[in-house]
């Protein structure tokens, strides 16, 4: 599967919208959840997952071994994570994604399926965002498809798209039908993504 929307959680608190929402988007081409939970325990952790695994979308966790514990579709590694090559040899038809954050980082992605790449737009207590022109800039020799990720809603992610984004990362902007509409919409728009 190539993933075109990253759904992030929020990092805490009642996952009752966004279950709401999975269940309205079933069958959504490149759709997967990313259960992002930092503060939590292990335990609440792999509960949040199988509650949202019932919806069909493809569920990505942090850790893999949390994944293997809940036959999660794959991982998303954040960028001091595992090696990509160390997940794939746990399970090679998992789905790995990565965080990345410059050009730098997007070159060590080897054995990955595509990469985020922030902050994309203004995120209070982030780094300065990249926007359209920094954001190009560091994917031109990117070896995978890099996601935009911070600050992305239907404007922003057009904006992204503009800018070689072959997918879209974000939290809040799931919740809200029109803004997720239209992410889609950018997506499906007639200028391929490569």
């Amino acid at each position: 599967m190539r993933v075109r929307l990253l759904w992030i959680t929020p990092p805490d608190g009642s996952l009752d919208r966004v279950e709401a929402r999975l269940a309205e988007r079933r069958g959504i081409p490149g759709l997967a959840l990313l259960v992002r939970r930092p503060a939590a325990r292990d335990r609440d952790v792999l509960s949040d997952a199988r509650r949202l695994i019932r919806y069909g979308v493809p569920v990505l966790m942090q850790r893999a071994d949390l994944a293997l514990a809940v036959d999660a579709a794959g991982v998303h590694l954040p960028e001091r994570g595992l090696d990509p090559r160390e997940v794939r040899r746990l399970r090679a038809s998992w789905i790995v994604g990565v965080s990345r954050h410059d050009a730098a980082g997007l070159r060590d992605t080897s054995d990955a399926d595509y990469a985020t790449l922030s902050p994309f737009g203004q995120v209070e207590g982030k780094n300065a965002p990249l926007g359209e022109d920094g954001f190009r800039e560091a994917i031109r020799d990117a070896p995978l498809p890099v996601i935009a990720l911070g600050g992305i809603d239907a404007a922003t992610g057009a904006i992204a798209r503009r800018a070689g984004a072959r997918g879209l990362a974000f939290i809040r902007s799931g919740l809200d039908p029109r803004e997720f509409a239209g992410m889609v919409k950018v997506l499906d728009s007639s200028t391929p993504l490569g």
